[in-house]
């Protein structure tokens, strides 16, 4: 058995694998290609943006992450065996993607579970409000108001799922909490 690399700072390996890093370098890793994740959707706005104008650059990102969403999205819940019959089978699918709701980091969220149908998900930061306030104040009513509800809706796959915002930005200082959401499925 090899031993598994901390970092790549040895010779080169033509037949490199992810299985050679340890769990630690992997878990670095990650967060390189969460902000990268995160930085691409920013960059592919601004080149539509600059090219056409920001409607027609809102539109098409909502759209381009509305059809991610909906392509890759279920098969997070199918690797993960989760079988998607409540509010909360829809977080734990929602966990799983790289710009995730909570073991990302990037939006670290509170909740408070009513029962298996019925939460309220706090997101006590989010990286990209913090991002719209300082460099894109114009985008937050786009992203937080129009974006966000049907794209969770999306990421959460069971189409039974309901989003209601309870608070949105604006926010009156960085100390506050980004948003409040309630996830519901009613019989």
């Amino acid at each position: 058995m090899t031993q598994e690399l901390q970092d790549y700072s040895g010779p080169f390996k033509p037949d490199l694998k992810f299985d050679d890093f340890s769990k630690e370098f992997l878990l670095k890793l990650m967060k390189v290609w969460q902000w990268a994740w995160l930085h691409l959707g920013q960059a592919w706005f601004s080149v539509v943006q600059e090219k056409f104008g920001t409607d027609v650059a809102n539109r098409c990102e909502h759209e381009a992450w509305m059809r991610m969403a909906s392509r890759v999205n279920p098969r997070y819940a199918k690797i993960a065996n989760i079988q998607l019959n409540t509010v909360l089978d829809s977080l734990k699918a929602a966990q799983l993607p790289l710009d995730n709701i909570s073991s990302s980091g990037l939006f670290p969220p509170q909740f408070e579970i009513k029962n298996p149908n019925h939460v309220i998900m706090t997101i006590v930061d989010c990286q990209t409000l913090r991002y719209m306030e300082k460099e894109a104040q114009d985008r937050i009513p786009w992203l937080c108001h129009f974006n966000e509800k049907p794209l969770m809706e999306k990421y959460f796959i069971n189409p039974k799922v309901k989003v209601t915002p309870l608070k949105l930005p604006p926010r009156k200082s960085p100390d506050e909490i980004a948003c409040v959401w309630e996830l519901k499925i009613e019989d």
